[in-house]
């Protein structure tokens, strides 16, 4: 089977699902939305000041909010046990993985799409494309290595625990690279070897993740 119509026939029942049930991407969006007022009256900041707050509360709303939409990739699956019946099918292990984790990037991306307008309302920075670049690149590996984890520890009654641990120590290089691109383009000027670095990072885990992919899932 064609693992690109699977990975997108995988991503379009999630995608789907979603949509019918609006249950994760509304909470994910007020979540951001909160985190962003709690941070803008938490602070003491000025228009100086405000390039080098903003970065850090977009990371730090950006990794909690991927925590759970990663967390909640496999609920489906995990709920009804049709993770089975789909490892069944002549699609590949590493095509499945591709469309779960695309549902989770995708869905993770519309809540970008309101956090981006609400941080440069609530810190008056300016949203450039540089910044939108590396906040979708940092968004590639850490729904790589999200939902890796998430179908890891699918089955074990400390999910919401081990994601948490098994996830951030590997999304710290990202966080790093992304911070220090968005904090720099904030800052009026670029960052072409933080940009790489992260291109780098997600071509590295796409390779790694896919490898993994099947032994994962068929465990």
């Amino acid at each position: 089977m064609n693992s690109i119509a699977v990975a997108w026939a995988v991503a379009r029942k999630d995608l789907t699902a979603e949509w019918r049930t609006r249950e994760l991407v509304p909470a994910l969006a007020q979540f951001i939305v909160l985190a962003l007022v709690i941070a803008n009256f938490g602070f003491q900041f000025d228009s100086q000041s405000a390039p080098s707050i903003a970065p850090g509360v977009l990371w730090m709303a950006l990794v909690f909010a991927g925590l759970v939409a990663f967390g909640r990739a496999f609920a489906a699956e995990r709920e009804q046990a049709s993770l089975e019946a789909m490892l069944m099918t002549p699609a590949a292990p590493a095509a499945i993985f591709a469309g779960k984790a695309t549902a989770a990037a995708l869905m993770l991306i519309v809540c970008e799409a309101v956090m981006l307008p609400s941080l440069a309302l609530f810190f008056a920075v300016n949203i450039s494309f540089g910044v939108v670049a590396a906040v979708l690149l940092a968004t590639v590996g850490m729904a790589l290595l999200g939902c890796l984890f998430a179908a890891m520890v699918a089955r074990i009654r400390a999910r919401e625990l081990l994601l948490p641990l098994l996830t951030l120590p590997l999304w710290i290089p990202l966080v790093v690279a992304g911070g220090t691109a968005v904090q720099v383009e904030m800052g009026g000027g670029s960052n072409d070897q933080a940009m790489a670095l992260l291109v780098d990072f997600d071509i590295l885990f796409l390779v790694l993740t896919s490898l993994a992919a099947r032994f994962v899932l068929e465990d």
